[in-house]
This record gives structure tokens, C-alpha cells and sequence, in this order.
């Protein structure tokens, strides 16, 4: 029975990817390197701001990306009011049949903790999240399940009881790193093919396919 649904921040639940490609493009230009496109960032996010920021550096800076990242491209994305960043269409119907029938919802995202609590004070604020846990020191990012399964104790659920729901071959792993049932969304940031090839079974077109999936899982 699903008790509870775990899901991936950018590109699944929220669309970031323009406000992302707006934080690095600043962080690049002040640290004199050139700019990275849209279809770039699209590429380069989803394994945690680290591996963000040592893509889109030109490879004769790469060996300075903890540094770039840390001191240069931090500071401007938690200044960011995310003034760009959207929901998905259908979100909120989905979101709220799944609360109605008694499913608990989170988020575990390789988003720094402090970019994630800043989101769930905003545009997810109406969802009614029981947790949303983001990269932090001393935790490794995901696919290692190990953020995913503080989450999963902090609402009182097993790894059977509950579902991971994202839009990259990330998720995907984590999923099963973490022995749990999986659904790869189609809206986000990676592509049918990219997510077969990392082992995704289940999929959804949009937020409606998403919903009917999910509470068959009931």
C-alpha cells in the first residue's frame, strides 16, 4: 500500500531550469568565463550544485570549481527570488488528491538545503510537504539513498509503502538504491531514452497520468 510519495525538485516538481541558468550565467560572467545556454543547463543540473558548476566552468578552470562554486555561484543563487521558476501544469490537482487520500509527500533534492527550505517557504509552501531535505554536509547526494531514507523515517514510512517520483536518470537510481517503486516523469529534464537507459519502468506523460499511477498504487 502507498503511504507516502518522495519527490525530486527541479524539473519535477518545480521548473527551475531558467532561473539555474540565470545564477550560473551571473556566477560565470563575474568570474570571467562565458556563458552557458538554457539547453546546457538542461545537461549539466541534477547531481548536485558541485558537478553544476565544474560543467559549465571552460576546462581550463575546472580544477577550480569547488572554490567557484562555494564563493562565487552560492552566494548568487541564494540571493535568487526564483522570479523565474515555475510549477508544472496540473501540479496542484495532483498534489491535493494525493494528500486527500492519505499519502504523505516530500522532497529529497541535490539542491543545497538552504535553496530547498527557500522554496518551501514560497512556491511550495501550498503542498503541505511533511519534509523537504535538500544537499547538506556530511550526507552524500543522490543516488545515494541515504538522504532518501531520513526521509522515509521522518515520516514514519518503509521503503515498501512509499514511491520516488523524478524527472532523471538520478532519480531513477536512487529509487532503486533505496528499494523503492519509482515513476519517471516526462516533463522535465531528460529524456524517455536517457531514462530507459538508467533502468526507468514507469512513466508519465503529465501530472494527470501521474495522479492515476500513484493512487493505483493504493
Amino acid at each position: 500500500m502507498l503511504k507516502a510519495v518522495i519527490f525530486d525538485l527541479d524539473g519535477t516538481i518545480l521548473d527551475t531550469l531558467p532561473d539555474l541558468n540565470a545564477c550560473m550565467n551571473g556566477a560565470l560572467a563575474s568570474y570571467g568565463c562565458p556563458p552557458i545556454t538554457l539547453e546546457d543547463t538542461r545537461r549539466y543540473v541534477g547531481n548536485g550544485g558541485l558537478l553544476f558548476a565544474e560543467r559549465a566552468l571552460p576546462e581550463e578552470k575546472k580544477g577550480e570549481a569547488e572554490h567557484f562554486y562555494k564563493d562565487v555561484y552560492c552566494p548568487i543563487h541564494f540571493r535568487c527570488k526564483n522570479e523565474l521558476t515555475k510549477p508544472f501544469p496540473g501540479e496542484a490537482e495532483c498534489l491535493s488528491a494525493l494528500r486527500a487520500a492519505g499519502v504523505k509527500l516530500a522532497v529529497v533534492t541535490n539542491k543545497s538545503q538552504r535553496a530547498a527550505d527557500e522554496l518551501g517557504q514560497t512556491l511550495l509552501r501550498p503542498y503541505g510537504f511533511s519534509v523537504i531535505f535538500g544537499n547538506r554536509d556530511g550526507i552524500p547526494v543522490k543516488p545515494d539513498p541515504a538522504l532518501t531514507k531520513m526521509a522515509l523515517a521522518a515520516m514514519g514510512v518503509s521503503a515498501e509503502e512509499a514511491a520516488f517520483v523524478g524527472d532523471g536518470e538520478t532519480d531513477v537510481q536512487t529509487a532503486k538504491n533505496a528499494a523503492m517503486r519509482s515513476v519517471s516523469v516526462l516533463w522535465g529534464y531528460r529524456s524517455k531514452r536517457e531514462l530507459e537507459e538508467a533502468g526507468a519502468e514507469r512513466f508519465a506523460a503529465d501530472f494527470g497520468e501521474l495522479e492515476r499511477i500513484l493512487l493505483a498504487m493504493r
